[in-house]
């Protein structure tokens, strides 16, 4: 690590000038899938989360639940110091049994999303999907339409099969459930490969017991919708039965699950203002999006439903930056 940014990471002094200057702030990170050991996708490392944990404990970084994050800021509460808010998002079965368990034993209060019915076993993910139909895939090259135009997508190596899943996955974002449904059976089709019904090994959901056990050692289980449905690529009646739905259910099944909402891909073309106003709707008092950016109390309190996300990094010097007021400084300042 650069030893100019070591030494200002180490100064308190211009760590409280620069919250006294910008004002109290959380770095949420977002979890996804634990590292595969096929290497078939990039996941997050233990040893590296263990790494990354040791070092906030190390420096005195508090742990807060995300739930709380959201109360505080709405009544104009402050942070004492640097905070860290964990939050993991769909569901599988390996977040729970691999990464979950790293973050309750170092107390740092994660927050789970959940797909509720990929938990109640009655679909799994569209873009699951995708990516499985993308490695189990036999062809060198394909041709699909894409929005009407044929696009040439590659399987020859792990960079292409890569940019494949992306760009099937950028496409499935922009349609409707009805449209999603004809877009994976044309995938089917077109690279002769059999979706399961069910979510096949290396794609399992967490279940309920699971959760609920999770639960009472100090995980928050919140929404991620019922089916993973784009809100912006849908009619507003079908995304707020997915907002109710999901939330009901977790009430069923949970004793205490989050007051937080989380928008499935969650990117500024996932959702709008109209979308934040359903959330609000659905009584949640909050949602997260993937709007990489370090998230300041007062913006939260301005608006709850449109709260940043940075993705854990794959790298120990990255995180370290980014749980960093350096890195607080760099997102004020104008792109």
């Amino acid at each position: 690590m650069n030893r100019i940014f070591q030494l200002a990471m180490a100064s308190k002094g211009l760590e409280r000038c620069f919250n006294a200057f910008a004002g109290p702030y959380v770095t949420i990170f977002m979890l996804h899938r634990a590292e595969p050991e096929d290497g078939s996708y990039q996941g997050t490392s233990e040893a590296l989360l263990r790494r990354c944990l040791d070092y906030a404990v190390s420096r005195g970084y508090d742990f807060m639940f995300l739930d709380e994050v959201v109360e505080r800021s709405l009544r104009g509460e402050r942070v004492n110091r640097p905070t860290l808010c964990f939050t993991l998002d769909d569901g599988y079965s390996d977040q729970v049994a691999r990464l979950v368990p790293i973050l309750l034993e170092y107390q740092a209060k994660p927050t789970l999303f959940v797909i509720t019915d990929f938990v109640d076993g009655i679909d799994w993910p569209w873009d699951a999907k995708i990516g499985y139909a993308v490695r189990v895939c036999n062809k060198e090259s394909c041709t699909l339409s894409l929005d009407g135009k044929s696009a040439t997508l590659g399987f020859r190596n792990t960079d292409e099969r890569t940019a494949t899943r992306r760009q099937l996955n950028a496409h499935g974002k922009t349609l409707n459930t009805k449209e999603l449904l004809a877009y994976l059976a044309a995938i089917e089709s077109v690279f002769e490969v059999t979706l399961p019904e069910k979510a096949p090994i290396g794609y399992e959901p967490a279940t309920w017991d699971e959760l609920r056990a999770l639960e009472k050692r100090g995980l928050r289980v919140g929404s991620h919708t019922r089916s993973h449905l784009i809100l912006s690529a849908n009619h507003p009646d079908d995304a707020a039965v997915e907002l109710s739905e999901s939330k009901d259910r977790l009430s069923d099944e949970l004793a205490n699950p989050s007051g937080v909402f989380c928008y499935p891909s969650g990117t500024t073309r996932d959702f709008a203002p109209s979308d934040e106003r359903l959330v609000r709707k659905a009584n949640y008092r909050g949602a997260v999006s993937t709007i990489s950016e370090t998230s300041y109390l007062k913006d939260i309190k301005r608006n709850p439903y449109r709260i940043t996300r940075i993705g854990f990094p794959y790298g120990f010097e990255q995180f370290v930056r980014y749980a960093s007021w350096i890195e607080a400084l760099r997102s004020k300042l104008p792109v």
